[in-house]
């Protein structure tokens, strides 16, 4: 490709990769990977491979420095290792791909997808390409920023990845994996962090400004002079200390007891007559935003109550009527739900991780109004049930689409007719697990799970 190199040189615009060009090369790639006769490493530097597909290719180490990638399908394609320092990937389809130790520096990642993308340990500093001109002088052809503003990496892993001064307002990073990641200086003002996990990570002088970080799970994260102005913090899992050096005055934090109008047992009581007289007498709890974590709530009734990004680490709610609930976005890490009623509760978003939910009722439930019977399912949509004890749970026809169960215990669970497309249950354990008429579009992890194989493996440990 030393043409494209001279091209750019003389000021013409990179050369024009085909549809069928792109896909012998990648046939060529292939080959090469496999050590098979006449493979040929995929090498596109400074070429326009844009508006192209290549969904599902095997592009491992190949050679992408300052490609042209804007606006083509490289979605579940594996890059790890691959060279894309100062490639242009605005509006890529990345969605699954694995990028996994890919050199991504400088590169421009505007409005591009990368839905649960693997970026561990990927490289996303900023940095600069050089091309000499006419004259000998070398110039930049970048600015040299890592641009990933308007960027969808929702469920994104990037554990150990070096992300430097990254910019990225308004990215949606809902659900994604930042362990131990190096996020000094990080610029993700305003975007959605709900779920998302941050154990470990780095984020000294980081601009968290008006973040919504409902469930994010921050324990054990570096906080040094991160701006938290405005930042949502109320159902997020933190200790005292792991806050201790910064300024949490202007940020969003959960409600206390204390903050209540009347007595906290006084909400029960009202509740409870709100429920006996079907709402004609007593006042429905409003639970939201409150911390009540380590709290029992064993037995009691709140079907109907609003508990929304709301803080019930290792809550007691086992053996409770908690029908119609609304967890929205609530922090329930290793709470007890165990042989609860949560028939059409609303907890999408929720954070529920470790949580001991066996033989729960999270199916739908009917409902009778004025305009005749209805049925509203329980709603899990992207909450985080990694690690969970669901076994013998009555799971049938609730809504859990991008839900996330890895290392979950499914046995002998009822799914009939549930929804888990896009789900994720890698490493889960399914066996005995009813899934008849259930939506498994692109879960991920799906046979393995049915056969239980990483819980064998553990068991045989």
């Amino acid at each position: 490709m030393q043409g494209a190199v001279k091209a750019i040189v003389d000021g013409a615009a990179p050369p024009k990769i085909s549809q069928a060009d792109f896909t012998l090369a990648i046939k060529r790639h292939a080959n090469y990977l496999s050590g098979i006769r006449g493979g040929q490493r995929l090498c596109l530097s400074f070429a326009d491979a844009s508006d192209l597909r290549a969904r599902g290719a095997d592009l491992t180490d190949a050679e992408l420095v300052a490609t042209h990638l804007s606006n083509t399908d490289l979605s579940e394609s594996c890059l790890r290792n691959a060279n894309l320092f100062g490639s242009y990937l605005k509006g890529t389809d990345l969605t699954r791909a694995n990028l996994s130790r890919a050199d991504l520096r400088g590169a421009a990642l505007s409005g591009a997808s990368l839905e649960r993308a693997n970026l561990t340990d990927a490289d996303l500093r900023n940095g600069f390409i050089l091309i000499r001109d006419k004259e000998g002088n070398l110039t930049p052809i970048n600015d040299g920023s890592s641009e990933i503003d308007d960027v969808n990496l929702s469920g994104a892993d990037l554990s150990n990845a070096r992300l430097g001064r990254m910019v990225g307002p308004r990215t949606d990073l809902s659900n994604a994996i930042f362990r131990y990641a190096n996020l000094k200086g990080a610029d993700l003002a305003h975007s959605d962090l709900r779920g998302a996990v941050f154990t470990g990570a780095d984020l000294t002088a980081a601009n968290l400004e008006g973040c919504m970080l409902q469930g994010a799970m921050l324990r054990g994260a570096v906080f040094n002079k991160t701006n938290l102005t405005g930042a949502d913090l109320t159902s997020a899992h933190f200790r005292e200390r792991d806050l201790a050096f910064v300024d949490t005055s202007n940020a969003i934090l959960p409600r206390t007891l204390d903050d209540l109008d009347m007595p906290f047992p006084e909400i029960l009581a009202l509740h409870q007559r709100w429920l006996e007289s079907l709402g004609r007498d007593g006042e429905k709890a409003d639970l939201t935003r409150l911390d009540l974590k380590r709290m029992s709530f064993s037995g009691l009734n709140l079907s109907a109550a609003d508990l929304s990004e709301s803080n019930l680490f290792r809550a007691q709610l086992n053996n409770s009527r908690l029908s119609m609930v609304g967890l929205s976005c609530a922090l329930a890490v290793e709470a007890d739900f165990s042989n609860s009623d949560l028939r059409g509760a609303r907890l999408e978003r929720a954070n529920l991780s470790g949580a001991r939910m066996r033989s729960v009722r999270l199916s739908e439930i009917k409902m009778v109004g004025h305009s005749g019977e209805r049925s509203i399912a329980a709603s899990l949509q992207n909450a985080r049930l990694e690690r969970v004890d669901l076994r013998d749970a009555d799971l049938r026809d609730a809504q859990l689409e991008g839900a996330k169960l890895m290392s979950a215990d499914l046995r002998g669970a009822d799914l009939r007719r549930s929804r888990l497309c896009g789900a994720d249950v890698s490493d889960a354990d399914l066996r005995e697990a009813k899934i008849e008429g259930a939506d498994t579009t692109e879960v991920r992890g799906l046979e393995r799970a049915l056969r239980g194989d990483s819980r064998r493996d553990e068991d045989e440990d």
